[in-house]
């Protein structure tokens, strides 16, 4: 593995009226509600530092069922499909920061003041990606690039977050992410995966029927569902 970077927001700021779409309300809300959701990001950005790590690693094998990257096996055949045209990759974890995360902790009592720190944070971590992809941007020069996740199909399991987390190295003293035994990632508003060169556009997105979801980058491709692509991803 090499050129690891940590990429830190250093004075982090979003418009009100994202957080207001993101929480569903609008200027004609309830005055107080208004009030008390701009007090909260206004002390969540105070405190907030939303971070980053990138690292740069190489494709040693591969074979149908996985690949090795810089002495680390990962054993998915989406992913060993995706980095079949590919000879590196960026693998990365961003959060919202520890920070947003411990500035959250007095508002989960409440399921509605849990709601909207759960949306800043949320913001806060949008802001982290924003700054991990502009590097990628100059890593890649121009060429596209695509992105993929463990957790986020079947076909690339949750518990390959910690290949992941050995391939990073210290992504916990880093920048304060942690895993935990279930594989998930702490603080929640976290991020993990791989950006890489494909041979064709790749999006998890074309694959996943949760239409609902906020992060969604791509349309459901209906007509893939049924099929034995869709069947080898997502079942």
């Amino acid at each position: 593995m090499t050129g690891k970077t940590v990429l830190t927001v250093e004075h982090p700021d979003f418009p009100l009226e994202a957080l207001l779409k993101a929480v569903h309300l609008d200027e004609d809300a309830d005055p107080e509600d208004l009030e008390e959701l701009a007090r909260m990001r206004e002390e969540a950005l105070a405190v907030a530092r939303p971070k980053a790590l990138m690292a740069l690693a190489g494709v040693e094998s591969r074979d149908e069922e996985g690949v090795t990257l810089d002495g680390v096996r990962f054993q998915s055949a989406l992913v060993s499909e995706n980095l079949s045209h590919t000879n590196r990759v960026l693998a990365y974890v961003a959060t919202c920061g520890t920070e947003a995360e411990a500035w959250s902790q007095p508002y989960q009592s409440d399921p509605l003041t849990q709601f909207w720190a759960d949306a800043v944070k949320l913001q806060l971590l949008g802001l982290a990606r924003k700054r991990m992809l502009e590097e990628a941007d100059r890593f890649f020069r121009g060429a596209k690039y695509s992105a993929m996740s463990p957790g986020s199909l079947p076909a690339w399991p949750l518990p390959q977050q910690r290949p992941l987390f050995e391939l990073l190295g210290g992504v916990t003293p880093d920048i304060g992410v942690e895993l935990t035994p279930s594989c998930l990632l702490l603080p929640s508003k976290s991020v993990s995966g791989f950006l890489f060169s494909p041979e064709e556009d790749y999006e998890n997105c074309r694959y996943c029927p949760l239409l609902s979801c906020p992060g969604r980058r791509a349309p459901f491709e209906k007509e893939l569902e049924g099929t034995g692509e869709y069947r080898e991803l997502f079942q």
